[in-house]
């Protein structure tokens, strides 16, 4: 389920274990559950879970990959960005949301593959980045500190009246080691983390977000309350908030729980 809006706030990498984007803003907030609101009294909102509507939504998409000058050919080949770009469009594509690649670019800088490790990054992302505020830019750099940054972030939906720096900052910075077949601490990866921040592109929050069983979590009526989290596992049966509906909502792309390791 995917809430399409432009929403008032921003989120820029900084440490968050696994997802690298900070908390949304109190305005965001407001703004989903206005949205919330609206769409529960049926108010020129589309259903969120309708498969039959004949509304599709399609975002055109430009991807970097940013390689170490000691990395091999095969890293963040154009072979492995599409295969990743595939991954992106199978997970979406229940919910008519379509995707078009219109270009991979692979480039070679030791500075910018550590991505927001590099005091620069975010004038080499605003450099790169193409199309408008509507177009998915996604960045994959091979020397990003994970403790620091987690494995990606992305960008929440801004207000446009932040001006061209809010575009200009746009998009979502993965660790390279995310994309299908990529491998790290043991784990072999499936593009899926991708799936997980482009979530929040599209204004989804974390199916925990504020960490309690009598909030509003992500603001949709449908996912099960959970408390906490738990990283890269596959709970069967966790159930944080016992006296609500529900399990906790494991195989969804917004929470911790992984690829379904």
């Amino acid at each position: 389920m995917f809430i399409l809006s432009l929403l008032i706030g921003t989120a820029l990498a900084v440490p968050s274990n696994w997802c690298g984007n900070k908390a949304p803003t109190s305005e965001h907030r407001e703004a989903i559950q206005a949205l919330r609101v609206a769409e529960t009294a049926g108010i020129s909102l589309h259903r969120r879970q309708s498969g039959n509507s004949s509304s599709t939504i399609n975002v055109p998409v430009y991807i970097t990959a940013v390689v170490n000058t000691t990395d091999s050919e095969e890293m963040l080949s154009e072979t492995v960005l599409k295969s990743q770009f595939d991954v992106l469009s199978d997970r979406f594509a229940p919910y008519n949301i379509t995707f078009t690649l219109k270009s991979t670019n692979r480039m070679i800088d030791d500075d910018n593959s550590k991505g927001f490790d590099y005091y620069g990054w975010n004038s080499f992302k605003a450099a790169q980045r193409k199309g408008d505020y509507g177009t998915l830019n996604l960045f994959y750099v091979t020397n990003m500190d994970d403790q620091t940054w987690g494995s990606g972030s992305c960008t929440l939906p801004g207000d446009a009246s932040g001006g061209p720096l809010v575009t200009m900052l746009d998009g979502c910075t993965m660790n390279a080691y995310t994309v299908p077949g990529g491998v790290s601490g043991g784990k072999t990866y499936k593009g899926e983390i991708t799936v997980h921040e482009v979530g929040h592109w599209f204004s989804l929050l974390h199916t925990f977000d504020g960490d309690n069983c009598t909030g509003p979590g992500d603001y949709i009526d449908d996912t099960p309350q959970e408390a906490t989290w738990e990283l890269n596992v596959c709970p069967i049966g966790r159930d944080s908030c016992p006296d609500q509906p529900g399990l906790d909502p494991i195989t969804n792309y917004m929470d911790y729980a992984g690829e379904g390791w």
